[in-house]
């Protein structure tokens, strides 16, 4: 590739961090799923698509909460149950407070875009008050691509002409790469969301006095001009 371009490559240290986040880990109660799907059209795509999102829910619960570090903090106890409502609906989903919503229309052309369930899975556990909308987006999106489709982002990145807030797949790429350079990040930046702490304070307190700009361009100085 050219200029300052990157394909999403995994370091070795989040192959090893990969690989210690899908060990098991024991949970005071199993978690409960709850499908909801509609009264019509169900037909099999959907039913495996259910019947997965539920055994994925009930898997990477743990694994989503061990990588925030969720539960050190005041008010955060894992949930007994998650409902999953799949129905017709504008987008393709969201978690409003109470349930994940999925659209089936979604489904029925992108039967392999499990990995969708544990981005929402994320918004379950955040539930941050005052954050931006990128930040929250992107700490979902660097789970679920970093974590459990283990680095593969799916686009390219452009450090000249892309930000690391420009929220979604970019923003999780952005903290994969800076949580390889200076482990313990993601859970620092969830205490921050959690405990009122600004994000972009924390990273810079984390990550050796670097703003989160300033280790974007040492990402684009690092860049080869061809890879």
């Amino acid at each position: 590739i050219s200029g300052s371009s990157l394909s999403l490559a995994l370091p070795d240290c989040l192959h090893r961090r990969c690989e210690r986040i899908t060990r098991p880990f024991s949970m005071a109660a199993a978690l409960e799923v709850k499908v909801v799907l509609p009264e019509q059209g169900v037909d099999e795509k959907l039913k495996t698509f259910a019947a997965r999102s539920e055994a994925l829910l009930k898997e990477w619960e743990p694994r989503v909460a061990d990588a925030l570090g969720f539960g050190a903090h005041e008010g955060e106890v894992h949930p007994a149950a998650i409902t999953i409502i799949f129905c017709e609906m504008e987008g393709i989903a969201y978690w409003d407070g109470k349930a994940i919503n999925v659209a089936t229309h979604w489904i029925a052309s992108h039967p392999e875009d499990i990995g969708l369930v544990v981005h929402e899975l994320v918004h379950v556990l955040q539930a941050y008050l005052n954050v931006p909308c990128w930040f929250t987006e992107g700490m979902a999106d660097y789970i679920r691509f970093q974590l459990l489709e283990r680095g593969e982002f799916g686009i390219r990145i452009d450090l000249d002409k892309m930000k690391p807030r420009d929220s979604y797949r970019v923003t999780g790429w952005f903290l994969a790469q800076a949580e390889a350079k200076h482990s313990g990040l993601i859970r620092k930046l969830h205490a921050a969301a959690k405990t009122g702490v600004d994000v972009e304070q924390a990273f810079v307190q984390h990550c050796m006095g670097q703003t989160m700009d300033q280790f974007w361009a040492h990402l684009a100085a690092e860049a080869p001009a061809k890879m």
